[in-house]
Protein backbone atom coordinates (compact mmCIF):
# COMPACT_ATOMS: atom_id res chain seq x y z
CA UNK A 1 0.00 0.00 0.00
CA UNK A 2 2.92 2.01 0.65
CA UNK A 3 4.41 2.05 -2.63
CA UNK A 4 0.56 2.81 -4.34
CA UNK A 5 -0.03 5.63 -1.95
CA UNK A 6 3.70 6.92 -2.77
CA UNK A 7 3.38 6.49 -7.01
CA UNK A 8 -0.29 8.46 -6.54
CA UNK A 9 0.93 11.29 -4.91
CA UNK A 10 3.01 11.95 -7.62
CA UNK A 11 0.00 11.26 -10.20
CA UNK A 12 -1.59 13.25 -8.16
CA UNK A 13 1.16 16.29 -8.68
CA UNK A 14 1.20 15.61 -12.54
CA UNK A 15 -2.97 16.15 -12.62
CA UNK A 16 -3.07 19.37 -10.51
CA UNK A 17 -0.07 20.68 -12.54
CA UNK A 18 -1.67 19.79 -16.17
CA UNK A 19 -5.14 21.21 -15.02
CA UNK A 20 -3.89 24.18 -13.38
CA UNK A 21 -1.60 24.89 -16.15
CA UNK A 22 -4.39 23.98 -19.14
CA UNK A 23 -7.12 25.97 -17.54
CA UNK A 24 -5.24 29.14 -17.12
CA UNK A 25 -4.31 28.96 -20.99
CA UNK A 26 -7.75 28.49 -21.95
CA UNK A 27 -8.56 31.39 -19.92
CA UNK A 28 -6.39 33.42 -22.02
CA UNK A 29 -6.95 31.94 -25.45
CA UNK A 30 -10.97 30.85 -26.04
CA UNK A 31 -12.35 32.35 -22.21
CA UNK A 32 -15.43 32.55 -24.30
CA UNK A 33 -15.78 28.47 -24.99
CA UNK A 34 -14.65 27.35 -21.58
CA UNK A 35 -17.10 25.69 -20.05
CA UNK A 36 -17.73 28.06 -17.12
CA UNK A 37 -20.92 26.09 -15.86
CA UNK A 38 -18.90 23.42 -14.99
CA UNK A 39 -16.23 24.54 -13.45
CA UNK A 40 -18.62 26.47 -11.28
CA UNK A 41 -20.51 23.23 -10.18
CA UNK A 42 -17.24 21.53 -9.39
CA UNK A 43 -16.37 24.36 -7.35
CA UNK A 44 -19.12 23.90 -5.18
CA UNK A 45 -18.50 20.53 -5.39
CA UNK A 46 -15.21 20.82 -3.54
CA UNK A 47 -15.80 22.77 -1.16
CA UNK A 48 -17.82 20.78 0.41
CA UNK A 49 -15.36 17.79 0.06
CA UNK A 50 -12.94 20.72 1.35
CA UNK A 51 -15.71 21.26 4.93
CA UNK A 52 -16.22 17.54 5.25
CA UNK A 53 -12.03 16.31 5.57
CA UNK A 54 -11.36 19.78 7.42
CA UNK A 55 -13.99 19.06 10.42
CA UNK A 56 -13.64 15.05 10.16
CA UNK A 57 -10.18 14.33 8.96
CA UNK A 58 -7.65 17.29 9.88
CA UNK A 59 -9.30 18.53 13.14
CA UNK A 60 -8.85 14.79 14.58
CA UNK A 61 -5.46 14.10 13.52
CA UNK A 62 -4.20 17.40 14.69
CA UNK A 63 -5.74 16.79 17.71
CA UNK A 64 -4.21 12.90 18.06
CA UNK A 65 -0.42 14.26 16.97
CA UNK A 66 -0.46 17.05 19.34
CA UNK A 67 -2.06 15.16 22.63
CA UNK A 68 0.99 13.71 23.23
CA UNK A 69 3.26 17.01 24.19
CA UNK A 70 0.26 19.37 24.64
CA UNK A 71 -2.01 17.22 26.82
CA UNK A 72 -4.98 19.31 28.89
CA UNK A 73 -4.36 21.97 26.18
CA UNK A 74 -4.49 20.49 23.04
CA UNK A 75 -7.95 21.00 21.87
CA UNK A 76 -7.59 25.21 22.55
CA UNK A 77 -4.48 25.07 20.61
CA UNK A 78 -5.72 23.08 17.50
CA UNK A 79 -8.93 25.34 17.39
CA UNK A 80 -6.91 28.73 17.95
CA UNK A 81 -4.55 27.70 15.34
CA UNK A 82 -7.01 26.67 12.86
CA UNK A 83 -8.83 30.17 14.00
CA UNK A 84 -6.06 32.08 13.40
CA UNK A 85 -5.57 30.52 9.86
CA UNK A 86 -8.89 31.08 8.80
CA UNK A 87 -8.68 34.94 9.76
CA UNK A 88 -5.29 35.18 8.33
CA UNK A 89 -6.40 34.32 4.79
CA UNK A 90 -9.57 36.16 5.31
CA UNK A 91 -7.50 39.40 5.97
CA UNK A 92 -5.28 38.29 3.02
CA UNK A 93 -8.04 38.01 0.71
CA UNK A 94 -10.66 40.27 1.81
CA UNK A 95 -8.61 43.12 3.14
CA UNK A 96 -5.38 43.34 1.60
CA UNK A 97 -6.74 42.24 -2.17
CA UNK A 98 -9.54 45.14 -1.65
CA UNK A 99 -6.47 47.67 -0.43
CA UNK A 100 -4.38 46.71 -3.10
CA UNK A 101 -7.62 46.88 -5.68
CA UNK A 102 -8.49 50.39 -4.63
CA UNK A 103 -5.24 51.99 -5.01
CA UNK A 104 -4.25 50.67 -8.58
CA UNK A 105 -6.97 51.87 -10.20
CA UNK A 106 -5.04 52.74 -13.56
CA UNK A 107 -3.14 49.89 -13.52
CA UNK A 108 -3.79 46.65 -11.38
CA UNK A 109 -0.59 44.51 -12.14
CA UNK A 110 -0.16 44.44 -8.37
CA UNK A 111 -3.44 43.04 -7.74
CA UNK A 112 -2.81 40.31 -10.42
CA UNK A 113 0.38 39.33 -8.58
CA UNK A 114 -1.18 39.04 -5.23
CA UNK A 115 -3.95 37.03 -6.43
CA UNK A 116 -1.16 34.93 -7.75
CA UNK A 117 0.48 34.62 -4.12
CA UNK A 118 -3.12 33.63 -2.53
CA UNK A 119 -3.76 31.22 -4.81
CA UNK A 120 -0.18 29.58 -4.23
CA UNK A 121 -0.84 29.45 -1.25
CA UNK A 122 -4.22 27.72 -0.77
CA UNK A 123 -2.58 25.43 -3.42
CA UNK A 124 0.95 24.66 -1.84
CA UNK A 125 -0.64 23.79 1.43
CA UNK A 126 -3.45 21.80 -0.60
CA UNK A 127 -0.54 19.78 -1.86
CA UNK A 128 1.32 19.71 1.55
CA UNK A 129 -1.81 18.40 2.77
CA UNK A 130 -2.14 15.30 0.07
CA UNK A 131 1.66 14.54 0.99
CA UNK A 132 1.07 14.21 4.62
CA UNK A 133 -1.87 11.26 3.49
CA UNK A 134 -1.10 8.18 5.69
CA UNK A 135 -3.61 6.08 4.12
CA UNK A 136 -5.05 5.61 0.32
CA UNK A 137 -8.53 6.52 1.38
CA UNK A 138 -7.74 9.45 3.39
CA UNK A 139 -5.51 10.58 0.09
CA UNK A 140 -7.94 9.57 -2.57
CA UNK A 141 -10.50 11.74 -0.62
CA UNK A 142 -8.68 14.72 -0.55
CA UNK A 143 -6.96 14.32 -4.21
CA UNK A 144 -10.48 14.21 -5.39
CA UNK A 145 -11.16 17.92 -3.42
CA UNK A 146 -7.80 19.27 -4.85
CA UNK A 147 -8.16 18.25 -8.60
CA UNK A 148 -12.03 19.17 -9.23
CA UNK A 149 -10.66 22.51 -7.94
CA UNK A 150 -7.74 22.71 -9.29
CA UNK A 151 -9.67 23.86 -12.76
CA UNK A 152 -11.47 26.43 -11.29
CA UNK A 153 -7.80 28.27 -9.95
CA UNK A 154 -6.43 28.03 -13.05
CA UNK A 155 -9.23 29.64 -14.66
CA UNK A 156 -9.76 32.13 -12.01
CA UNK A 157 -5.90 33.64 -12.46
CA UNK A 158 -6.08 32.93 -16.38
CA UNK A 159 -9.24 35.41 -16.23
CA UNK A 160 -7.65 37.99 -13.79
CA UNK A 161 -4.15 37.79 -15.77
CA UNK A 162 -6.23 38.45 -19.33
CA UNK A 163 -7.46 41.83 -17.68
CA UNK A 164 -3.44 43.32 -17.94
CA UNK A 165 -0.95 44.10 -20.31
CA UNK A 166 1.14 41.38 -19.97
CA UNK A 167 2.99 39.94 -22.30
CA UNK A 168 2.66 36.59 -23.12
CA UNK A 169 5.31 35.14 -21.72
CA UNK A 170 4.64 36.78 -18.61
CA UNK A 171 1.49 35.59 -18.55
CA UNK A 172 2.43 31.87 -18.72
CA UNK A 173 5.33 32.30 -16.31
CA UNK A 174 2.90 33.27 -13.73
CA UNK A 175 0.32 30.45 -14.40
CA UNK A 176 3.37 28.18 -14.43
CA UNK A 177 4.29 29.58 -11.09
CA UNK A 178 0.67 28.62 -9.87
CA UNK A 179 0.74 25.62 -11.42
CA UNK A 180 3.80 24.17 -9.93
CA UNK A 181 2.33 25.23 -6.08
CA UNK A 182 0.13 22.03 -5.34
CA UNK A 183 3.38 19.50 -6.66
CA UNK A 184 5.98 21.72 -4.52
CA UNK A 185 3.81 20.85 -1.61
CA UNK A 186 3.00 17.52 -2.53
CA UNK A 187 6.99 16.81 -3.00
CA UNK A 188 8.33 18.46 0.49
CA UNK A 189 5.84 16.63 2.91
CA UNK A 190 6.02 13.39 0.99
CA UNK A 191 10.08 13.67 2.00
CA UNK A 192 9.79 15.36 5.12
CA UNK A 193 9.38 12.63 7.41
CA UNK A 194 12.67 11.14 6.33
CA UNK A 195 14.46 14.57 7.14
CA UNK A 196 12.66 14.87 10.76
CA UNK A 197 12.67 12.53 14.10
CA UNK A 198 9.32 10.10 14.71
CA UNK A 199 8.70 12.58 17.45
CA UNK A 200 9.11 15.73 16.05
CA UNK A 201 7.23 14.57 12.91
CA UNK A 202 4.36 14.14 14.61
CA UNK A 203 4.30 17.55 16.25
CA UNK A 204 4.68 19.15 12.63
CA UNK A 205 2.10 16.95 11.35
CA UNK A 206 -0.31 18.03 14.17
CA UNK A 207 0.62 21.94 13.95
CA UNK A 208 0.35 21.70 9.46
CA UNK A 209 -2.92 19.81 10.42
CA UNK A 210 -4.52 22.99 12.07
CA UNK A 211 -3.37 25.28 10.09
CA UNK A 212 -4.60 23.46 6.88
CA UNK A 213 -7.46 22.42 9.02
CA UNK A 214 -8.39 26.64 9.09
CA UNK A 215 -7.58 26.91 5.50
CA UNK A 216 -10.25 24.11 4.24
CA UNK A 217 -12.62 26.00 6.28
CA UNK A 218 -11.81 28.99 4.68
CA UNK A 219 -12.19 27.96 1.45
CA UNK A 220 -15.01 25.65 2.23
CA UNK A 221 -17.13 29.32 3.39
CA UNK A 222 -15.35 32.17 2.34
CA UNK A 223 -13.56 32.14 -0.83
CA UNK A 224 -14.46 32.84 -4.03
CA UNK A 225 -12.62 32.09 -7.24
CA UNK A 226 -12.79 35.37 -10.16
CA UNK A 227 -14.79 34.41 -12.89
CA UNK A 228 -15.58 30.51 -12.05
CA UNK A 229 -18.43 30.67 -9.17
CA UNK A 230 -20.54 34.07 -10.21
CA UNK A 231 -24.00 32.86 -9.29
CA UNK A 232 -25.18 33.18 -13.04
CA UNK A 233 -22.70 30.19 -13.62
CA UNK A 234 -25.03 27.49 -11.06
CA UNK A 235 -28.50 28.28 -9.59
CA UNK A 236 -28.42 28.51 -5.59
CA UNK A 237 -30.09 25.51 -5.14
CA UNK A 238 -27.36 23.71 -7.39
CA UNK A 239 -24.89 25.57 -5.84
CA UNK A 240 -26.33 23.59 -2.31
CA UNK A 241 -26.44 19.98 -4.37
CA UNK A 242 -22.69 20.03 -5.33
CA UNK A 243 -21.64 21.48 -1.99
CA UNK A 244 -23.46 18.62 -0.06
CA UNK A 245 -22.71 16.23 -1.97
CA UNK A 246 -19.20 16.94 -1.67
CA UNK A 247 -19.80 16.73 2.43
CA UNK A 248 -21.82 13.56 1.68
CA UNK A 249 -19.03 11.99 -0.05
CA UNK A 250 -16.54 13.00 2.92
CA UNK A 251 -19.20 11.67 5.66
CA UNK A 252 -19.70 8.29 3.37
CA UNK A 253 -15.89 7.61 3.23
CA UNK A 254 -15.93 8.58 7.04
CA UNK A 255 -18.06 5.84 7.67
CA UNK A 256 -16.74 3.16 5.51
CA UNK A 257 -13.63 3.74 6.78
CA UNK A 258 -15.23 3.18 10.86
CA UNK A 259 -17.03 0.28 9.81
Amino acid sequence: MGGILYFSEYGAALAAFAAVYFFGLRAQCYGEHTPVHLLARAEYFSRGIFLGIALLHLLPEAYSDLLPSLETHTLYSVLAIALLALLFMLVCEKGIMQIIYRREKNSHHWFAYWILILLCLHAFIEGAALGLSETFNAFLTLAVAILVHKGSEGFALGTVLQKYNFTVKTKKLLILSLALATPLGIFLTTHLEQILNHQHFNDFEGYFNSIAAGTFLYIAICHALSGCDHANHASAHKRWLYYGLGLGLILLVTLIERL
